[in-house]
């Protein structure tokens, strides 16, 4: 039996562990995930973001805050983490 993957959302930004993802073919984006929302925020976190086969990939190698002006901050814990956004439907568009 395998164990839960952990899931983080804030706002519009979903974080899904992953356990067999290999990055070693991976584009190395930067050492910080900043991505604009909808509404013109940004959500930060300190980890190493990769792109591979069009997926967006962070590594995460210790507890680190995700932030966000409108939301919370979120301890995210180490691990890899595939980056997605959730679907505004009252909007009628994705939010990427």
């Amino acid at each position: 039996m395998s164990k839960p993957r952990k899931v983080y959302r804030q706002g519009d930004l979903l974080l899904i562990e992953e356990e067999d993802v290999d990055l070693r073919y991976a584009v190395k984006e930067g050492d910080v995930l900043e991505i604009v929302s909808e509404n013109g925020n940004t959500h930060r976190l300190k980890s190493s973001v990769y792109t591979i086969y069009g997926r967006r990939y962070i590594v995460v190698e210790k507890p680190s805050v995700l932030s966000h002006l409108q939301h919370p901050e979120l301890i995210i814990e180490p691990g890899i983490y595939r980056v997605e956004f959730v679907k505004d439907y009252a909007l009628g568009r994705s939010i990427d």
